[in-house]
């Protein structure tokens, strides 16, 4: 039923409107049918989801078997999205159904599967935020320790190379 909702209402805002055909009162309550005008509905291809301004500011969620990337792989890749798909994947997933509303396209499974991957990049974010702090205090033992208790074995990776060549 709310999904019947959204399709009619964004129909609302199109040139041509679906038309009442019928109503009738049922055992589940009324059930009216519409004429629905011909309308075809794409998938935003990546380089639409590319060129479109992400909703708000999302952190790219890494797949948890994903190997530790090499410096070079990391500055070679473009701005908007990696070169993973899968990482492409939940991106997109993010940015189109995290914080999306009611009448979005995302199905509750969708909804669910963004917000949990955001809740995990938040969590790598802040992570690595409280490890660089520490790095940037040359506090580099308590660094790699807060992030081997994180769970982010390529943090403390990146941090012991980091304090390596400080030193």
């Amino acid at each position: 039923m709310l999904s019947a909702l959204a399709f009619g209402l964004l129909l609302l805002g199109q040139e041509s409107q679906a038309t009442l055909q019928s109503c009738v009162l049922e055992a589940e309550g009324w059930v009216c049918r519409y004429r629905v005008p011909d309308t075809i509905y794409r998938p935003m291809t990546d380089q639409e989801a590319a060129a479109s301004p992400p909703q708000s500011a999302p952190l790219l969620a890494a797949p948890a078997e994903a190997p530790p990337a090499e410096p070079a792989t990391i500055a070679s890749e473009p701005a908007g999205e990696p070169s993973d798909p899968e990482a492409a994947r939940q991106a997109r997933l993010i940015r189109r159904c995290a914080d999306a509303s009611w009448i979005s396209l995302c199905t509750p499974g969708d909804r669910r599967e963004a917000k949990a991957l955001q809740d995990a990049a938040e969590a790598r974010a802040a992570l690595r935020l409280e490890v660089t702090t520490l790095a940037a205090q040359d506090q580099c033992d308590d660094a790699v320790r807060v992030a081997l208790e994180g769970g982010d074995l390529s943090l403390a990776r990146e941090i012991r190379a980091f304090c390596a060549a400080e030193k």
